[in-house]
């Protein structure tokens, strides 16, 4: 939990700690599967439907599995992006812990789904506040500047959009 502050904070020691740890990697996944089930319980599902019903588990065990191709594919992109269009170094591994620690802050969908009706604007306000400790993360790992860092995180979110689409998911 404290590392998590500290990623939510942007704290520089967050990110050091990231790239030291091998356990972060497994940490990361936790933080993405957790924070989607209770994204999962936050827009009304029952956790015992989960378990009761046939449809119930097929809505759980798709919704598992679509944030954690996100985590995969938004991280895969974004590195993409930082290390080949901009240059800029690091490693995958980082920028998927980095993505992991970032991906709690997604619960503010919660919040946005009040606010707005259109699912796009939901997931982008969202996810504003992942796309800032990405590109925080991108500054220290990548060794990229700011512009380049927010840049790459942006067109990270936006490959996952047209990685959806071709796969017919959802946006998360």
């Amino acid at each position: 939990m404290h590392r998590l502050a500290q990623t939510i904070r942007m704290e520089r020691s967050a990110f050091v700690w990231m790239y030291l740890n091998d356990r972060a990697t497994g940490d990361a996944v936790l933080l993405v599967l957790v924070t989607r089930f209770l994204i999962l319980l936050g827009t009304g599902f029952k956790p015992l439907g989960f378990v009761t019903s046939a449809s119930g588990m097929n809505i759980f065990l798709q919704s598992m599995l679509s944030a954690f191709v996100f985590w995969l594919a938004y991280s895969g992109v974004t590195f993409a992006v930082a290390k080949y269009l901009f240059q800029g170094g690091g490693s995958y591994v980082v920028i998927l812990r980095t993505v992991g620690f970032a991906f709690p802050t997604m619960l503010l969908i919660l919040v946005s789904r009040e606010l707005f009706s259109s699912a796009f604007l939901v997931l982008l306000v969202g996810s504003l506040w992942l796309l800032a400790i990405v590109s925080r993360g991108l500054v220290y790992e990548a060794d990229l500047d700011s512009n380049k860092a927010v840049f790459s995180a942006v067109l990270g979110l936006v490959g996952w959009f047209i990685v959806a689409r071709v796969l017919g998911w959802g946006l998360i």
